[in-house]
């Protein structure tokens, strides 16, 4: 698991870097660090045999940007 994590934040470091130097909209990079956020957090739920489901806010997440 400990690799995983590694490989998690080494690749949303380096994507984040991409998004900054390319000048994405600000609401672009959050809306794509809280989806990678719970992603990260379900797949931690998954190994540790706990349930989460992020659907309902990543629905509210959309509806706020306004996407």
């Amino acid at each position: 698991m400990i690799w995983f994590i590694v490989f998690f934040i080494t690749v949303l470091g380096i994507c984040l870097f991409i998004m900054i130097n390319k000048r994405n909209a600000k609401k672009e990079i959050v809306v794509f660090l809280v989806i990678a956020l719970l992603g990260f957090t379900d797949w931690i739920s998954i190994f540790l045999n706990n349930k989460f489901k992020p659907t309902k806010l990543i629905s509210i997440l959309m509806d706020f940007v306004g996407l």
